[in-house]
């Protein structure tokens, strides 16, 4: 079993990137939507001046919004992927990539129609990111869902080429139960903080159950 895709998300300070650019995180995302995590793109500018990211790629987290809004982001930072973690519509993702000549991805939320939902964003999005969802949030809750369907969406998402994450309350406490079902990917934010803060201990023994159930496995 080959290690697993990870996104360290919610990144809203320059101490918070400098903590997840030192990990194994594959991607870094910034919130750019209503949220206690969300950022301004002037501000992470300033930040990017003293961090180097390396083969790390930026995700720009968005919940329906203007396109103008997303071209305005993409034109102050060195993003690689759009995250739409709200109502779009598919042909508004498939605007988005024509636009912008970016990685599009979506977030669906778990529910008995998960893989119908897959469907209909097929010839649009470049990637998913299975999450909770909450009456009062689109994501981002710090709640899991039934894992159960992780092996199937992610298996659904790959017969299409299409990545696949698991995010909604993952930690270092929960992480190597959730190993055992083989996911693709793997996007967390709240499970890496100490006081709302990415945490480079956290971060560490996150990694260490990813890659010790890897090797095990």
């Amino acid at each position: 079993m080959k290690k697993p895709l990870i996104k360290y998300c919610g990144n809203s300070s320059q101490e918070d990137l400098e903590a997840s650019v030192s990990s194994n995180a594959d991607y870094l995302g910034l919130i750019f939507a209503d949220s206690k995590r969300r950022v301004e793109p002037e501000n992470v500018q300033k930040w990017l001046e003293n961090i180097e990211l390396g083969r790390k790629k930026l995700a720009a987290v968005f919940v329906n919004p203007a396109l103008s809004e997303v071209k305005e982001v993409i034109s102050k930072l060195p993003i690689s992927v759009i995250q739409c973690h709200g109502d779009e519509e598919p042909a508004f993702l498939v605007k988005l990539k024509e636009e912008t000549g970016l990685e599009v991805w979506k977030a669906i939320s778990s529910h008995e129609d998960v893989l119908k939902e897959m469907d209909r964003f097929q010839c649009a999005a470049d990637g998913f990111v299975v999450d909770s969802k909450t009456k009062e949030a689109y994501g981002g809750t710090g709640k899991t869902f039934d894992w159960s369907i992780v092996r199937e969406v992610t298996d659904h998402a790959g017969k299409n080429n299409k990545k696949c994450f698991i995010a909604g309350g993952l930690s270092p406490e929960n992480v190597s139960e959730l190993m055992k079902r083989g996911p693709e990917g793997l996007d967390l934010a709240s499970g890496i903080e100490d006081k709302g803060r990415k945490s480079k201990d956290k971060i560490k023994l996150f990694e260490e159950k990813v890659m010790n159930h890897d090797t095990t496995a």
